[in-house]
């Protein structure tokens, strides 16, 4: 999978899972195309080449799929990357924003503890498993299947930044009890 796949196959997931959002998670009753158009933008020109080139950084630092080189690579994936990535989705989607700086940092203290533990939740497992037994070619595809859900996440924690709301992971499972 090229570099330029990985784009497209963003640009459709990032919009979809906006659009998605929009409608059924903060159902709203006009739909905002701009913050689609951002959301896809971020997601094609940032979220997309980040995991491109992270899958194949990790795979030069720890190469093979023996147990401890895998481990590596989800420890590295979830202190290096994952801090890296969700900083880069809050300032890019600031900057397309067009806040100010301080705008920004406001925002990050906000929402960046919150969508770090979040993605604790889910990445570890889907990186132990993609690490473990699927083809480097492949990694961005399967990170990709498993953001879908994850971007619609992202695009929620963008919506209103008085929208209190607070969605957590782990409790989702539990509500349909």
């Amino acid at each position: 999978m090229t570099l330029l796949h990985t784009m497209v196959q963003y640009a459709t997931l990032w919009t979809i899972a906006d659009i998605t959002e929009q409608k059924y998670i903060s159902k709203k009753l006009q739909h905002d195309w701009h913050k689609t158009y951002r959301m896809a933008t971020v997601g094609t020109l940032v979220v997309a080449p980040l995991v491109f080139g992270w899958i194949r950084l990790a795979e030069r630092i720890s190469p093979g799929k023996h147990w401890f080189s895998v481990f590596r690579k989800v420890l590295m994936d979830q202190v290096v990357f994952a801090p890296i990535a969700v900083s880069s989705f809050y300032a890019s989607t600031c900057f397309m924003e067009r806040k100010s700086l301080q705008q920004f940092q406001e925002e990050w203290k906000k929402k960046f503890p919150r969508t770090y533990i979040n993605g604790m939740k889910i990445w570890p497992a889907v990186q132990l498993i993609n690490f473990s037994f699927v083809p480097i070619v492949h990694r961005p595809k399967v990170i990709s299947c498993v953001s879908f859900g994850w971007s619609i996440y992202l695009c929620f924690q963008k919506e209103d930044a008085h929208n209190e709301v607070y969605i957590n992971i782990a409790s989702l499972s539990d509500s349909s009890h």
